[in-house]
């Protein structure tokens, strides 16, 4: 066991069912877990610990904190505002056009209410793609919200300066990230990533610039990949890593889903998003067969709500419905299992979105499972008043579970939600600074959305 020292805090949750996702541990129908400072420090069916504080978490499911690793946390304030049935085309137009209104606080104040939101619904990390970087002062707000939150967060620095590449001014990007990697290092919650520059709007060279200087410093990257073919350039280029997350990549052909399986990558897909935005969601099975250790995001709160417990269910029933396809297609239907068809179950979404997300925010070893010298990131959920499912617990948890039924979220082993309530958050907090937002960016909008004052 790793080293403790006396004055270190000690949490002790007894009696939950514990989902380690740990392939050692397993599953524990009853069983306790002992917190020492940030980490886990034992997981077993029985644990006494008599300077531990203790919760009693008897009827609750223990789940590892989920992560969301792709989330633009400054458009939360925009909620509503991207319609269901809209194009990306709408979206740019409607939605990403507004970032030029967003001030210095608007940043913090945006990131502010989604991480209080995200905290609440059990999202204790986040991989936040702030592609909303006009100045130092945004990048700075946005940081100083996240550490006033205290979510887990990897916060990728947008490169994207202008929606058609023409104005490449990613000198002082350059220079203004390097400066905020010296500050951030490497430990805490707070690290600080690269949002790469979108490839078909950016140079190669200018990509090639801005891996080369995340590599240099230890950064983890993220890009926004959509047109087909640019996994299998950026490979060609010898750029493609496992410290390189893209996002959606529908348009990805096998042979580039096994170049991201080979190199120990992760796709972070945004389920909501893509299906609602009209693409082809067999990237979804084709990447889990690969191996592709696949991740969730929620994407823009501006379209759909901060609610990972429905991505996780989305996923799950679009990859049963293309198998269902499949199947039918080669004339063997109904399903039946048999050998060669990895059909996909809840568990698998539960691991996307916790020890594949830990992963994908570059930190796999550390992260993502409950058992000893992980981080203590917990999200315990309460199945009450109705009562949990039968069988799979982990079913329980993707198929029909909720944000309100998060009764307890630890991040670091720090009690963030207990009982069902926040402990040194605000939602409403998170309300007036939405309004707060909104109040300003309309303000220099000719026509602002019905109710945006409200």
């Amino acid at each position: 066991m790793p080293e403790t020292n006396a004055n270190e805090s000690r949490l002790l949750i007894k009696g939950a069912t514990v989902l380690t996702m740990d392939p050692t541990l397993g599953d524990l129908t009853t069983g306790d877990i002992l917190i020492v400072g940030d980490r886990i420090s034992a997981v077993a069916a029985e644990l006494s610990d008599p300077q531990a504080e203790v919760i009693d978490a008897r009827g609750m499911i223990a789940i590892p904190g989920l992560i969301d690793t792709h989330m633009h946390a400054w458009q939360t304030p925009l909620k509503g505002l991207h319609g269901a049935g809209w194009t990306f085309d709408d979206y740019q137009s409607r939605v990403f056009y507004l970032r030029e209104h967003f001030g210095v606080e608007d940043i913090h104040d945006a990131t502010l209410a989604g991480s209080i939101e995200m905290l609440d619904a059990g999202v204790t990390g986040v991989l936040d793609f702030c592609h909303n970087v006009m100045s130092p002062q945004h990048a700075e707000a946005a940081l100083r919200a996240h550490r006033g939150t205290g979510q887990r967060t990897l916060w990728a620095y947008g490169m994207l300066s202008t929606l058609d590449g023409s104005l490449q001014d990613d000198a002082w990007r350059l220079e203004h990230i390097r400066e905020m990697r010296k500050e951030t290092g490497d430990g805490g919650l707070l690290r600080i990533g690269m949002a790469l520059a979108s490839i078909e709007r950016g140079s190669m060279d200018q990509i090639t610039t801005e891996i080369g200087l995340a590599r240099e410093l230890g950064m983890q990257m993220t890009v926004h990949q959509n047109p087909a073919g640019q996994i299998r350039e950026l490979h060609q280029a010898g750029l493609l890593g496992g410290d390189i997350v893209p996002a959606h990549s529908n348009a990805a052909d096998n042979e580039e889903l096994e170049l991201i399986a080979d190199c120990g990558g992760s796709i972070s897909f945004t389920p909501e998003c893509e299906f609602a935005g009209g693409r082809s969601m067999t990237v979804l099975n084709r990447a889990h067969r690969a191996g592709v250790a696949s991740s969730l995001g929620i994407d823009t709160p501006a379209r759909v709500p901060i609610d990972m417990f429905n991505a996780m269910r989305l996923t799950f029933m679009l990859m049963r419905s293309v198998e269902a396809v499949d199947e039918r297609e080669a004339g063997r239907y109904p399903l039946t299992r048999r050998p060669g068809t990895p059909m996909v179950e809840p568990r698998h979404m539960l691991e996307y979105a916790t020890v594949n997300g830990a992963r994908a925010i570059g930190l796999g070893d550390d992260l993502g499972r409950l058992a000893p010298r992980q981080l203590a990131d917990i999200v315990l959920i309460n199945p009450e008043p109705y009562g949990v499912a039968l069988g799979d617990p982990a079913a329980h948890v993707v198929l029909r579970t909720q944000p309100r039924d998060v009764d307890t979220v630890i991040v670091g082993g720090a009690v963030r939600k207990r009982d069902g309530k926040l402990t040194d958050l605000d939602r409403d907090d998170a309300g007036a600074a939405t309004r707060r937002v909104r109040e300003r960016i309309f303000a220099d909008v000719e026509s602002a959305p019905q109710g945006v004052h409200q």
